[in-house]
């Protein structure tokens, strides 16, 4: 499937942080945009540019070009997740960043996430009453909350080993995120639900990659 919509970069991202004197990684601007779809919660184009001006802290309104940036992140984020293909990426920095920038990005999309699917939650409690979550979908949150600790120890001292978790927890954020997503907005009776099922196969990696919480103990070794 190729999206219609470009998604923009990690340092285009950045150069609007930048800009508007945001003092957070754009991963977690991300993991909130991406939380918020996950749970069902969506904004009208004027709405999420208040929104994501807020949550950058903006000293003052994105411009024009920054506001371009930030609907297209809006609108790709959002058909990667409709599109049921697994499309999905993290923005996180390329592989040539820092680690450490690397790793701090990944725990800065998982406090993006958690905020934004608490928030879009609050929100759809107040329109549709109380929600209750599959399983599945309460125990994807608490690892993604788990893993916004993650860092480097002073132990840390082999590089490749780093580079593969990185690989490995942003592969399992990746397809936990779909899996929320799926979870939260299956089709109603009668509709087509084939995605959902296409998520299932893709949600045994998911488990099999939920064993690195007790490797890392949120630390990459």
């Amino acid at each position: 499937m190729t999206l219609q919509i470009p998604m923009p970069d990690f340092d285009q991202l950045a150069d609007i942080y930048w800009r508007l004197g945001g003092m957070q990684s754009p991963s977690q601007l991300h993991g909130y945009l991406v939380g918020q779809l996950a749970v069902g919660e969506t904004r009208e184009p004027e709405q999420w540019l208040e929104q994501a001006a807020a949550f950058i802290d903006a000293v003052e309104p994105p411009n024009a070009e920054d506001s371009q940036v930030l609907s297209a992140l809006y609108g790709a984020t959002q058909a990667c997740l409709k599109g049921g293909e697994m499309e999905l990426q993290l923005l996180l920095p390329d592989d040539g960043a820092e680690i450490t920038q690397r790793v701090d990005s990944i725990g800065q999309w998982c406090q993006g996430f958690v905020a934004g699917f608490a928030q879009g939650g609050t929100a759809i409690k107040e329109q549709q009453g109380q929600q209750q979550y599959p399983k599945d979908v309460s125990e994807a949150v608490s690892d993604i909350a788990a893993i916004s600790q993650i860092g480097l120890s002073d132990a840390d001292t082999d590089l490749e080993q780093s580079e593969q978790n990185i690989v490995e927890i942003s592969e399992y954020l990746r397809v936990a995120a779909m899996t929320i997503y799926l979870e939260c907005n299956k089709p109603q009776e009668g509709d087509d639900n084939g995605p959902v099922s296409e998520v299932e196969a893709e949600a045994e990696v998911a488990g099999a990659l939920s064993n690195l919480f007790n490797k890392t103990d949120k630390k990459l070794h």
